[in-house]
């Protein structure tokens, strides 16, 4: 296993006056303009990071390894693609104990260390009857090699210290904590570093997760007042989440001058993917990068990228050659004096930033994410869409991921050259292969964005027939439409244990299906889909899938194995009608027009 690789390197641990500190500071869903020194928005303000670059290097292709938290943090940590130990996305953790991360590699050259906030690396599946993910001990920051941590994102923190450095007998333990979510991860970052002036020989690995500009927003003062006034509230409150956490960087490194350990101690910034936009926008801004979270577009893997280390690294150094979050691991172990281990995917940049090394550090970067995967050999990067159609663009330039400078078909030897490196990758993951079907949310998301070309609209039906909304119709209950939603009633009148459930019929779409299902639930309801196809008179038992609508505003992605062409689908409800709003249906065939019915306009 991974982790007897710490025991076999503890000998070779190199307890040297030099080895420097190390510091990683991931923020959370900061878009690629959220940097003052970026120069690419006029309102963000981050006089202290902006210091951090002009006295280090800014990459200005400073990628991440995924598009999403909880994997990008995996791969952070790790130094290799957690695609590898399968941490694909934020549902398939754990983070596996046998994984070494950067604070267990440390700890064998005499590093002590430390977390503070955001982890979500210790989310499992819920108990039985549970729904979701919850927290488990077992894979909490001290079960990864740290040894002092403040893990939390708002109010509530799992802690082996308190504030004021005293430490818990029980931990981890539980601290409460109103206060802005920003300044309590500041205090306690600072909180770890007064510790080590009890013992300044001894080097020290941080990590600092700042739960910002992530949602919910807040308006904390006094940042907020100080963001423009005629600005949307969203971007005012991301402005003043921003400004907080570079002024926590600004004591951080002030803390550390006053400790004389500020040219003894290397810090990478990172974002940890880009920001989400639309309906779910945080305020942070991807600008000029297309796409936004959740996409394998620049916008979401191109982050904020920044390391410092005064009288080590260049000064006001601007690194234009990709590097990617996974090769903090890699500079980490090379500058503990470690011997370099082959499974890391990440490389040791130091000679490449001290003009040692004039080549580039990735000859190519790989990514895999749900229904998506892509591969950049700069400039050029191939971005494939399930087993639907690969895309080839020239990155160079800000808006090269668009359908209209697809060089597909032009470029046809690269892009044959960069699939065959692509699944020659994946064959290497756990599970191996490439994705083998487009997800319809993520296709929304690429034809949005301009990267594919525009969805097609099926047709709205002419009139309803009497009982039926948008061609939809109820069996055992009635129907109706409000505020935007569809609303089923049973009905008293119908069989005992009858229960009602939609219908449509008329329809003529090639399978494999999928639907894509938006409600509004007071509780979690089960429910299930079945269809007949034109050669069945009758529904079969095989063509039928469960699954749940869980409480809240939803949006549930369903895949339909159907085997031929469906005429007639059913929608069962469950026995939670009456807590149940439907906001829009979409039936998504293989090939073909899409099947829409948007209840957002009914009933008004």
């Amino acid at each position: 296993m991974l982790r007897s690789l710490s025991i076999l390197l503890a000998p070779l641990a190199l307890l040297a006056a030099d080895i420097p500190n190390i510091i990683l500071i991931y923020s959370d869903d900061h878009g690629w303009a959220d940097l003052g020194v970026q120069g690419s928005d006029k309102d963000i303000r981050t006089p202290h990071l902006d210091a951090m670059a002009r006295d280090g290097v800014r990459f200005t292709r400073g990628y991440v390894s995924a598009p999403q938290c909880v994997p990008s943090r995996a791969g952070v940590l790790t130094g290799r693609y957690q695609q590898r130990f399968g941490v694909e996305d934020n549902n398939k953790g754990p983070l596996p104990l046998a994984e070494l991360t950067i604070a267990e590699r440390l700890k064998a050259a005499g590093y002590v260390t430390g977390q503070v906030g955001k982890w979500h690396l210790d989310l499992v599946g819920g108990k039985k009857g549970e729904k979701g993910l919850r927290s488990a001990k077992e894979f909490m920051p001290h079960a990864h090699g740290f040894d002092e941590y403040f893990r939390g994102e708002m109010k509530q923190y799992l802690a082996s210290h308190d504030l004021q450095g005293k430490p818990f007998a029980d931990a981890p333990h539980g601290v409460a904590d109103t206060r802005f979510r920003v300044v309590v991860q500041t205090e306690a970052a600072l909180s770890f570093l007064d510790r080590r002036t009890a013992k300044p020989e001894q080097p020290f690995f941080l990590y600092l997760a700042y739960y910002a500009p992530h949602v919910p927003l807040e308006s904390p003062e006094p940042w907020f007042s100080k963001t423009p006034v005629h600005l949307p509230k969203e971007r005012r409150q991301a402005l003043a989440m921003m400004a907080a956490m570079d002024e926590g960087i600004g004591q951080l490194r002030a803390k550390l001058k006053a400790m004389g350990q500020d040219k003894n101690t290397l810090i990478f910034f990172i974002g940890d993917n880009g920001a989400p936009l639309g309906k779910n926008w945080d305020g942070s801004l991807n600008t000029p990068l297309i796409g936004e979270k959740g996409m394998l577009t620049e916008g979401s893997i191109r982050t904020p990228f920044v390391a410092t280390w005064p009288g080590h690294l260049p000064a006001g150094q601007v690194f234009d050659k990709p590097v990617i979050a996974l090769d903090v691991a890699a500079t980490a172990v090379a500058l503990a004096g470690l011997p370099a281990d082959p499974v890391l995917d990440g490389k040791d940049l130091t000679p490449f930033l001290s003009g040692k090394n004039e080549g580039t550090p990735h000859e190519r970067l790989f990514w895999r994410w749900g229904s998506q995967a892509a591969v950049l050999e700069h400039p050029w990067k191939l971005v494939r869409l399930g087993d639907r159609e690969q895309l080839l663009f020239d990155v160079s330039q800000p808006d090269g991921e668009n359908v209209k400078k697809n060089r597909l078909t032009a470029q046809p030897e690269i892009a044959a050259r960069l699939a065959k490196a692509l699944k020659d990758w994946s064959e290497t993951l756990t599970p191996p292969g490439l994705p083998t079907s487009f997800d319809r949310h993520h296709e929304g998301l690429f034809a949005e964005h301009g990267v594919i070309p525009p969805l097609p609209v099926a047709p709205k039906p002419k009139t309803d027939t009497p009982g039926s909304i948008q061609g939809w119709f109820a069996r055992n209950g009635a129907i109706a439409a409000k505020d935007g939603t569809l609303l089923i009633t049973a009905d008293p009148k119908a069989a005992k244990n009858a229960k009602p459930f939609l219908a449509k019929t008329g329809l003529t779409l090639n399978g494999p299906m999928t639907a894509v299902i938006k409600a509004d639930a007071k509780v979690t309801t089960n429910a299930s889909l079945s269809w007949r196809t034109k050669e069945q008179t009758d529904f079969l038992p095989a063509n039928l899938v469960r699954f749940s609508i869980p409480a809240g505003t939803s949006e549930q992605t369903i895949a339909l194995p159907v085997d031929g062409q469906a005429i007639h689908v059913r929608f069962n409800l469950g026995d939670q009608t009456d807590d149940l709003r439907i906001r829009s249906i979409e039936l998504h065939p293989a090939k073909g027009t899409p099947d829409r019915s948007d209840f957002s306009t009914a009933g008004r």
